[in-house]
């Protein structure tokens, strides 16, 4: 598509860098499905995730991303951490069982992952309802600042700051801890014009107005967040549209029940995991074979309980599929801005399928575009 003739763009996630594997499930991201290059053409912007607070581990890996999309002319971008991954070697090889065939090969350019990744969710200020929840961790504005010097090393103009998950709203002592972290933020990225845009959930429509008015953020307006939570997403657009910039186009199974128990599940299983890894370890150094190969046992069933756990059948499915969403008449309304000239930014946040951008291609591009994707 011819940028210069429409303000509309259209981007996806990069979420599958930091850790090598994607905290939601399928993976969503570009790398995991295929390569920035195969993707040429489809997308104008991507929206890179950084699941590395401090860029302690993986910095080169997302500065090499943020170099090929400049290389492509793909703008970028970027997510503050919502995750923060932490890696559990996994258990050796079972013994082959007697007079079974062979396994067959493994396909070509596969590669045997060598670390189970967990990932734990982590905001600027978390609500007293989950505070000290070890399936929590806190993220500082010394996390981030590297995050935003990154980002304007590569004519970054746009970062989206989670502030909390579907359904766990800030309280005020989370509010007064996060305007303290947002002012810090803002008065950086707006060293290097950079605009900070604040995503919907667990923040309230007054919480916002607040910051906004402290801060001169704009919202980042998940669809698939705002349906979990009941809200309108049509009204909430309008009411908030001059500040509505980007937008995450999320297809969902209704239910936030659903990703709480997905949540306590992975937990359980990894405390499986690290329960029979422990065992194994002691079954080595007491020489125990016997007791070893039954708990080698466990703590691969622990690993398949995990992966079955991980996988998220309620969110980031295609726009196409049969989620609770119908987006039609969100998107007919953002084609209203598109059409008067308003420039907004579409994330597809799913798993990379060229369908989702023909089902948004058909139902935002004004009649008069004359270009083509």
């Amino acid at each position: 598509m011819n940028t210069t003739d429409t303000t509309f763009l259209l981007g996806y996630i990069e979420q599958g860098i930091g850790g090598a594997q994607d905290p939601l499930t399928p993976p969503i991201s570009i790398s995991r499905n295929g390569s920035l290059a195969k993707w040429r053409g489809k997308m104008h912007v991507l929206d890179l995730r950084v699941n590395d607070p401090g860029l302690q581990h993986n910095r080169e890996a997302f500065v090499q991303t943020l170099q090929k999309a400049q290389t492509l002319g793909i703008k970028a971008v970027v997510t503050l951490p919502e995750y923060v991954g932490r890696s559990y070697p996994l258990p050796p090889d079972l013994p082959p069982k007697k007079d079974a065939p062979p396994p067959p090969p493994p396909p070509k350019n596969y590669k045997k992952p060598e670390n189970l990744v967990h990932f734990r969710p982590c905001y600027l200020a978390l609500p007293s309802s989950v505070e000290g929840n070890r399936a929590y961790a806190p993220l500082s504005t010394d996390d981030c600042l590297p995050i935003i010097e990154m980002a304007a090393e590569y004519g970054v103009e746009h970062i989206i700051v989670p502030v909390s998950e579907p359904g766990i709203f800030i309280d005020p002592q989370a509010e007064a801890k996060f305007k303290a972290a947002l002012k810090i933020l803002t008065a950086e990225a707006g060293k290097r014009q950079i605009k900070l845009h604040l995503r919907n959930g667990g923040i309230s429509h007054a919480v916002f107005r607040k910051l906004r008015k402290e801060s001169g953020c704009g919202m980042a307006f998940n669809l698939g967040i705002a349906h979990l939570e009941s809200e309108d997403m049509i009204e909430t657009y309008r009411q908030f549209r001059n500040e509505i910039t980007i937008v995450m186009l999320q297809q969902v199974q209704s239910g936030l029940d659903k990703i709480s128990a997905r949540r306590d599940a992975m937990q359980k299983a990894l405390k499986d995991f690290l329960a029979a890894a422990k065992d194994h370890q002691q079954a080595i150094a007491e020489k125990d074979e016997y007791y070893a190969e039954q708990v080698l046992k466990r703590w691969h069933a622990a690993l398949r309980e995990y992966y079955d756990a991980a996988r998220n059948q309620f969110m980031n499915l295609g726009l196409f599929q049969n989620g609770d969403l119908n987006l039609v008449p969100f998107l007919k309304e953002v084609r209203k801005d598109i059409e008067a000239g308003h420039q907004k930014i579409l994330l597809v946040e799913a798993v990379p399928n060229t369908r989702n951008t023909d089902f948004v291609m058909r139902n935002v591009m004004p009649d008069s575009f004359p270009g083509s994707l």
